[in-house]
């Protein structure tokens, strides 16, 4: 086998590449696409290894700063803002549940709600097994919420 440049570069890029699964930050892997690069431009021109150098340097840098951004979105998926979480769990009042241990009138009892159970009361008697609605969140805080018959 023959090391020439586009070959060395070739190699390179790949093993940073295949590096980046083993030291995740999404940065290795732009020296990767620089080596690609370069090993593209020695195998259609006849580069000097002080402009090889450069122009690796170069498309690193410029690949990291261009595609980075959009990669990360990609790979680290969409985070959600502690609003957005706030929000969503106000909206268990109006939500369905089933009571899983018994509600006495003014009394409190289980229920379960989205796969989680909560501690609940209700102004009427509330048997296992019924379905109930969340009219408020008494605790303020899903510690107890308030419940009645649909």
């Amino acid at each position: 086998m023959i090391w020439s440049p586009p070959v060395l570069w070739t190699v390179a890029g790949l093993a940073l590449i295949a590096l980046e699964a083993l030291v995740p930050g999404l940065v290795i892997m732009f020296f990767g696409v620089g080596a690609l690069i370069t090993a593209l431009a020695c195998l259609l021109l006849d580069l000097s290894w002080a402009a090889q150098v450069v122009l690796f340097a170069s498309a690193s840098v410029l690949s990291l700063l261009t595609l980075r951004g959009t990669l990360a979105k990609v790979f680290q998926g969409r985070q959600r803002q502690d609003q957005e979480q706030v929000e969503s769990i106000d909206s268990l009042v109006g939500a369905d549940a089933v009571v899983t241990e018994a509600v006495e009138a003014g009394g409190t009892g289980r229920v379960k709600l989205r796969g989680s159970f909560y501690t609940a009361t209700s102004d009427e008697a509330l048997a296992v097994g019924q379905r109930v609605c969340v009219v408020a969140d008494s605790g303020g805080d899903h510690s107890l919420l308030t419940v009645e018959k649909k």
